[in-house]
């Protein structure tokens, strides 16, 4: 997916910054997966073809490079008249761009993942946007990248993987193949 939004929006990500237009590129990278819910998906259409498109893209560039609050806030406010400002949301492009420094947020999984491995992340975690959240999922990663050095995973999407399963874990749930 990092390589479709390369070549969908046919400009790197310093030029997201700065040049608008990148709404129906961003558009077409979150329906070609399946970590949104269709729900999320059809009011992420409404953003990204909005007058509100530019100011979401730009403000995850920015987020992106930097991981400033401000630019955090900056993605919330496009999102929120389209009752969008989630995190699912707002940590997909950043988390696609570079997947070396940020994470994508899925609550419930990591949130049963964090009370598994006993991290203040589930504690502490709550709905709104905001920079201490992120920064308790991002120590979290970093634990986690820590833990399972030994297992070479390439990069955050394999412990995003691995928090899902993990977290999504279900007792009684596996299939048994005969």
């Amino acid at each position: 997916m990092r390589r479709r939004l390369s070549s969908t929006t046919q400009r790197p990500l310093e030029k997201a910054v700065d040049q608008p237009g990148f709404g129906e590129a961003v558009l077409a990278v979150f329906r070609a997966t399946n970590m949104l819910s269709p729900f999320e998906k059809t009011r992420l259409q409404d953003v990204l073809r909005g007058p509100h498109a530019d100011d979401f893209v730009k403000a995850a560039a920015r987020f992106t490079m930097d991981g400033n609050k401000s630019h955090l806030l900056a993605m919330e406010r496009a999102l929120k008249p389209h009752d969008n400002a989630k995190w699912t949301v707002a940590t997909y492009l950043p988390y696609l761009w570079r997947p070396d420094a940020h994470m994508f947020l899925k609550p419930e999984a990591t949130k049963d993942f964090a009370t598994r491995v006993g991290h203040r992340f589930a504690g502490e975690y709550e709905a709104r946007l905001s920079q201490p959240v992120y920064e308790n999922l991002l120590d979290l990663v970093s634990k986690t990248e820590r833990e399972l050095a030994d297992m070479l995973p390439r990069d955050r999407i394999d412990i995003q993987s691995f928090i899902w399963v993990v977290g999504d874990y279900q007792e009684g749930r596996e299939t048994v193949y005969e």
